[in-house]
């Protein structure tokens, strides 16, 4: 039982070990895949020098540091050379991401609080105890229930701290280690100009840097994805726990009168923020609008055909066929019609929920939040 102990502690360990640098190794070899397989850059060549071990072995030096001990630190040199790397990269990658982040904050046109809806928000919002409100209070209450939550060292609270950290980290450290390799490839090339290895690479420099630029910017745009979606994520979870706190009940026991004019005040504040970002001009909205994939501004009850689907005048058929339940039992010569357009409606529908669901599998890929 002792070295089963042992086995699961050491495997913790690794794993533990693996998650703090999984991010960094794969940054390392993103800039391996991008420097030497497409841009094309030379690996530099290592001049090992030959060395007889048994020359080695009777040297006086060499059996004195055996005697005194000395010679076991030289198996420490490498990870003591790792440790002072990996000190050096997270320091300088920590300030380059903070330079970056003041410079070029996340931009304030995107709908932080798309994930929310008017069910989710109403307890937080009954928590204010008046009827006029915006979303910025929403904001300042989430931030003081905040406050006392943590005070309380209340278990979930904690979980949903290290989901928060789990999903903004990576991020950072991407974005972190391509701005510091981007620095480095710069400072190789401007401070060592006569390496023979750089001068035999002249040529892929600006390839590099080109490449290096590209990920550091899709290292930006994880982090601002991340950054902006934390707001909702935080009213979200306050009010999951306002709804478990019991000291939060006399607030929430309130006549429906009171949560229906609630919901309403939610709902206006909620499409207005949605109008206020769509209102910006987007030239992914433009293109999704042409491919059929999104609605014109403003026009919310715009009919299906108007999107470019395939077959409209099928697909109203077969969804008035499937929602009106009088034709369902008039089987006159048109029947077989409708119900082949009520085919095709189904079709449709399982197709773009598939669509869909891919869609959002590859948005959270690609930009890691939600």
């Amino acid at each position: 039982m002792a070295i089963l102990s042992d086995v699961q502690a050491l495997y913790a360990s690794v794993r533990g070990t693996w998650a703090k640098s999984r991010a960094d190794i794969i940054a390392h070899v993103v800039l391996a895949v991008a420097v030497f397989w497409i841009c094309g850059a030379t690996i530099p060549k290592l001049t090992v020098v030959h060395v007889d071990p048994k020359q080695i072995a009777d040297n006086e030096w060499f059996k004195l540091a055996k005697d005194t001990g000395i010679i076991y630190v030289a198996f420490v040199i490498p990870l003591v050379i790792v440790t002072a790397y990996a000190a050096v990269l997270r320091t300088c990658g920590q300030l380059l991401v903070t330079i970056v982040m003041l410079t070029a904050p996340p931009s304030e046109r995107r709908n932080q609080y798309r994930l929310l809806t008017p069910w989710a928000l109403e307890p937080l919002a009954l928590t204010l105890q008046r009827s006029e409100f915006d979303l910025n209070d929403l904001q300042s209450k989430a931030l003081e229930l905040q406050l006392k939550y943590q005070s309380q060292k209340n278990g979930q609270w904690e979980g949903f701290q290290k989901s928060i950290s789990k999903l903004t980290k990576n991020a950072q450290v991407y974005l972190a280690d391509f701005l510091f390799f981007l620095l480095c490839w710069i400072a190789l090339f401007k401070f060592l100009p006569n390496a023979p290895w750089v001068q035999a690479n002249a040529a892929r420099y600006w390839p590099v840097v080109f490449l290096l630029l590209v990920l550091a910017w899709f290292g930006w745009f994880r982090v601002a994805r991340a950054i902006a979606v934390v707001p909702s994520l935080l009213l979200m979870y306050v009010s999951t726990m306002i709804r478990a706190d019991p000291d939060m009940r006399a607030m929430l026991d309130v006549s429906e009168e009171k949560q229906e004019s609630i919901r309403r005040k939610l709902e206006e504040l909620l499409r207005e923020e949605e109008e206020r970002v769509s209102a910006q001009p987007s030239l992914l909205g433009f293109i999704g609008y042409k491919l059929g994939l999104a609605r014109r501004a403003g026009g919310d009850k715009e009919l299906t055909q108007h999107r470019r689907l395939p077959f409209p005048s099928l697909y109203k058929r077969g969804s008035r066929f499937a929602w009106d339940k009088a034709s369902h039992v008039q089987y006159n010569s048109e029947w077989l019609a409708d119900y082949f357009a009520y085919l095709y409606y189904r079709l449709h529908r399982r197709l773009s929920s598939l669509a869909k669901t891919a869609w959002q599998l590859a948005r959270y890929i690609i930009t890691g939040a939600p």
